[in-house]
């Protein structure tokens, strides 16, 4: 559950999403999430946990981030 945390705070900090309307089903129009704000989180992901996200179109809710970084784990 780290990593959702993390996430959680990323979005946060990246496009202002309150911590408590994020679950793992929530998906990218949910959240109100433009394209530059999944950008710029895919690519603070990357940096932080050492991954590649090779096709972030494929990225449409929170559960779909954590089962990349599952993935890489």
């Amino acid at each position: 559950m780290q990593n959702f945390e993390r996430i959680c705070e990323l979005m946060n900090e990246i496009a202002g999403v309150p911590r408590e309307k994020v679950t793992p089903e929530s998906t990218v129009d949910q959240l109100n999430l433009d394209s530059l704000d999944v950008t710029e989180l895919i690519l603070s992901i990357e940096d932080e946990f050492g991954i590649l996200v090779e096709d972030d179109s494929a990225i449409r809710s929170v559960g779909d981030l954590l089962q990349r970084l599952d993935k890489t784990a």
